[in-house]
């Protein structure tokens, strides 16, 4: 069974959340916009989340964000 860290995880993923965090920093941030941004998933009910998860999802988007801007 999923902990409720891990469905926090699935569900932040199945929005634009990410993405929008990506874009909106044109896929470049500092620490303190990570730490802003997790206070932001706290505020809207993703807790429990592993945070190094969400830096992975983080990542992949960034992937995807530059892709899509270089082609």
């Amino acid at each position: 069974m999923a902990s409720k860290s891990e469905l926090n995880l699935k569900k932040l993923a199945k929005t634009p959340i990410p993405m929008n965090f990506v874009k909106k920093n044109d896929a470049q941030w500092n620490h303190q916009q990570w730490l802003d941004f997790l206070a932001y998933l706290k505020e809207k009910g993703y807790d429990p989340i592993e945070e190094d998860k969400v830096g992975l999802l983080l990542e992949e988007k960034k992937v995807q964000y530059l892709a899509s801007k270089a082609g």
